[in-house]
């Protein structure tokens, strides 16, 4: 039962990837596609583990390389990795402790949502305590928006960029599995 599962929604999600011009296993109009998309990478490696089937190897490594800039907006949406990464999180005490421009005091290793539905990102948040953080000026990330989608590299976009702990723990498990893959020990 476990097994056919687990293969349905693999299948469903490289179904899905079939479709998508970048390969996203994940719905990046609705929310939290980063950690969806890592959650793919995971179940596929434990898939591979708890059934010695490697059919969907392939797959997990599209998802993490997607989730490491090989989307639409060329941008990892782990913050600190690659060399296009989110600069303008989300997060209270990065805004007000941390660098803006991505050097200093950054949250190394934090996972954001990633793009999301465009409808739902026209909403900005605007608090007078947060200051501006606007990491787009000279490559506006709307030159890559489309299919409903959309992303801003901008504190007031949390929607997009706003890091969480369960998505880096997601991110740290798939790491961890894909650097140690099934039949390797």
């Amino acid at each position: 039962m476990l097994r056919a599962d687990l293969r349905r929604q693999l299948t469903d999600a490289t179904d899905r990837a079939r479709q998508d011009p970048f390969g996203a296993g994940a719905d990046y109009t609705d929310f939290d596609a980063v950690p969806r998309a890592l959650g793919l990478v995971t179940t596929a490696l434990l898939h591979a583990r708890l059934t010695g089937e490697h059919q969907y190897d392939a797959f997990a490594a599209r998802q993490r390389g997607w989730v490491l800039g090989a989307n639409p907006w060329g941008s990892s949406f782990v913050i600190g990795v690659g060399e296009v990464y989110p600069h303008c999180p989300a997060h209270p005490v990065a805004n007000l402790a941390g660098s803006l421009d991505g050097t200093g005091d950054i949250l190394h290793g934090a996972v954001v949502n990633g793009p999301n539905g465009a409808k739902v990102v026209k909403e900005l948040n605007h608090w007078p305590e947060t200051r501006a953080c606007q990491a787009d000026p000279g490559r506006p990330w709307s030159d890559f928006d489309g299919r409903g989608a959309r992303y801003l590299d901008r504190v007031s976009a949390w929607q997009t960029v706003e890091p969480a702990i369960d998505f880096t723990s997601t991110a740290l498990l798939a790491f961890a599995l894909s650097s140690h893959p099934p039949g390797h020990r």
